[in-house]
């Protein structure tokens, strides 16, 4: 009896195992589409703005607009580039087997927040005291 226990316990361990591989394989393919999404962007923009340096602009209020977008664009690329940093970081971990674990304290991170956002390296309370602590 106790060893059918015993032999129940590890057949259960395994099962969750799958399943945890199967939902990090699952991650890791959502991951990867959206760096390849990001990447995309990223190359728009840059061809966007490439091409935008050419333009000859009429009077000082197009010059302001062409300013602005500019702006807003260097912006969004910053912004796409953070994120494709962390995605790279996540894919990274998968491969070295230390994804869903805090890089803080260690601790596993919730399924619900790898769920949310497949490149948190923090669990929620680390990410609250880093915030907290302007990080």
């Amino acid at each position: 009896m106790a060893q059918d226990r015993g032999e129940n316990k590890r057949r259960n361990k395994e099962l969750a195992g799958d399943r945890q591989d199967a939902f990090v394989q699952e991650l890791k393919r959502i991951l990867i589409e959206k760096r390849d999404q990001i990447r995309g962007n990223i190359d728009l923009e840059l061809n966007d703005l490439r091409q935008s340096e050419g333009h000859h602009l009429a009077d000082m209020e197009d010059l302001a607009s062409e300013t602005t977008d500019e702006s807003t664009a260097f912006h969004i690329l910053e912004l796409e580039q953070a994120e494709l940093s962390q995605i790279e970081r996540a894919l990274q971990l998968i491969e070295e087997g230390e994804y869903g674990k805090c890089e803080e304290c260690g601790e596993p991170i919730s399924i619900e927040r790898l769920r949310a956002l497949p490149f948190a390296t923090l669990c929620v309370e680390c990410k609250k005291e880093s915030e907290r602590r302007g990080g």
